[in-house]
């Protein structure tokens, strides 16, 4: 048994997601839509693209090869390149038979439009202007000495010498092709419309955290805000239609999140010898989940020893998708979120419907974070009942904070182990967040045992992305921390200069 496959089964996600570099490379296919600007160097940039992908496993098909019979349409599941900018009519997103599907690639002759010593958000609204007006997916601009790839969460991947791009595209361009940005279907989810009164079901003080946390992103401006559909310039308005069907119909995209899991008390882990004897003698070789007793529980490796944990329901609250985390408004911006008897369950608040709370890009993530949040400190719980995870969960629930920074190593949170600088770079957006937000943190664990620290949770960074914050800290003391650790860079870098 896999473990990402337990976080798979768990939530509800087919198995058959690659999980590496490569796997993704030959998971790949692309074709090349006729070029609309032959300009030499995009001919020399491509031609190195094609033969590198060629060398990776990728397959290259022939754009007429690619075309659904009969229609000006490609087949569902090929990467688009579009060679230069075009007119309206020549966008390859015109040529997409599913905009989730076909992600389009534009490689640009020119550097990337992002103004010198940019904040943030003016990086991610010149990044978002680009996707806006020419309609894809990841824009590539090409120069004479280097390339960069840009993607719709912000990131701005600087590469090296195009005329030797296969390290650059294995492990920076593909992950963000094959691990496709794509929220849960809404008939994916089980909704609850008007059932969450946070007041009433005694979560005020939870609510007050969100709020206190709010306030602190919004002075540091290290959370993106809130970017709007209107605010973009299209070319005309059935591109601005295209933009607002994939995102789902939102108003617009914001980026991070909180979630504060609520609290549970763990089943202690049973040692593989001494659970009862159904689970002991379970098929643990092709199950993730075998059920005992009415519950679910899985096999897992700690401290070198086998694990039977008990897998439960998990319940967040949490920011709502589209909504501005730096000034929430508590009656309509947060929500519960939870896998309830098997189901992605959302209870609405009382003041907004169901229609208007989308799935959230980083559910998978999210749920991920709970779940392994509640095996690790299940496993705690058995060792040593007073740890502080265990007991932190049980008595005020967890925290996870997601930002679009990374942690300052010289800044160390004790108690917190980092992990996942490894990783293809994806967004919590991807299954494959969730596999590496699982697997990651059992790693942790193993790698807290080497310190002296008593484990308070982790820290996952994804590369190109930015980082999930998952413990015991509020998300008001997380936020204090991350604005700490920036003023401690800030003044070490005014202090080297």
């Amino acid at each position: 048994m896999k473990l990402s496959d337990l976080v798979f089964d768990v939530i509800g996600i087919s198995r058959d997601v690659p999980l590496d570099e490569h796997k993704m490379a030959q998971n790949l296919k692309v074709t090349f839509q006729p070029p609309v600007d032959q300009s030499e160097r995009l001919e020399r940039f491509v031609q190195n693209f094609k033969k590198t992908l060629i060398e990776i496993g990728t397959e290259i098909i022939p754009y007429e090869d690619a075309l659904i019979p009969g229609k000006e349409r490609v087949k569902s599941g090929i990467v688009i390149v579009q060679q230069g900018k075009g007119k309206d009519d020549e966008l390859a997103i015109r040529s997409v038979s599913s905009l989730y599907e076909n992600p389009v690639v534009g490689i640009f002759n020119e550097p990337p439009p992002i103004p010198d010593n940019p904040t943030l958000q003016e990086t991610l609204d010149s990044i978002i202007g680009v996707l806006a007006w020419n309609l894809t997916h990841v824009p590539i601009f090409v120069e004479e000495d280097r390339w960069t790839v840009c993607t719709m969460n912000g990131a701005v991947i600087e590469c090296g010498d195009w005329r030797h791009p296969k390290n650059d595209i294995l492990n920076s361009l593909v992950p963000k092709l094959s691990a496709q940005v794509i929220p849960p279907k809404r008939d994916e989810i089980v909704y609850r419309e008007k059932v969450l009164d946070p007041i009433k079901q005694g979560y005020g003080e939870f609510i007050d955290d969100f709020m206190n946390a709010a306030n602190i992103w919004r002075d540091n401006g290290l959370m993106l805000a809130h970017t709007s559909i209107e605010d973009l310039e299209y070319r005309n308005r059935y591109y601005k239609r295209i933009v607002s069907r994939y995102l789902d119909h939102r108003t617009g995209m914001s980026y991070g999140f909180m979630v504060r899991q609520l609290p549970t008390d763990p089943d202690p882990a049973f040692e593989l010898d001494q659970a009862p004897e159904p689970l002991k003698n379970a098929n643990w070789e092709d199950l993730t989940i075998n059920k005992y007793k009415g519950k679910d529980y899985s096999k897992v490796v700690l401290y070198d020893k086998e694990w039977i944990v008990h897998i439960p329901d998990v319940w967040v609250l949490s920011t709502r998708s589209g909504c501005n985390k730096t000034n929430l408004n508590p009656e309509k911006d947060i929500l519960r979120l939870g896998l309830h008897e098997g189901d992605i369950t959302i209870d609405t608040p009382k003041k907004i419907s169901a229609a208007k709370c989308r799935p959230s890009y980083d559910t998978y993530a999210i749920l991920a974070h709970a779940v392994g949040n509640a095996i690790i400190a299940g496993v705690l719980k058995s060792i040593r009942p007073d740890a502080t995870f265990p007991v932190s969960l049980k008595e005020n629930g967890l925290s996870v904070c997601h930002w679009h920074g990374y942690p300052d190593k010289s800044y160390p949170l004790p108690g917190y182990v980092i992990h996942g600088e490894e990783n293809p770079p994806v967004s919590c957006s991807t299954p494959q967040s969730a596999a590496y937000a699982l697997t990651g943190k059992l790693k942790a664990i193993e790698k807290n045992r080497t310190t002296n620290h008593d484990y308070r949770g982790d820290v996952h960074i994804e590369p190109h992305h930015g980082t999930n914050i998952a413990g015991s800290m509020t998300l008001t003391e997380t936020a204090g921390w991350v604005d700490e650790m920036h003023k401690h860079a800030m003044t070490e870098s005014t202090a080297a200069s």
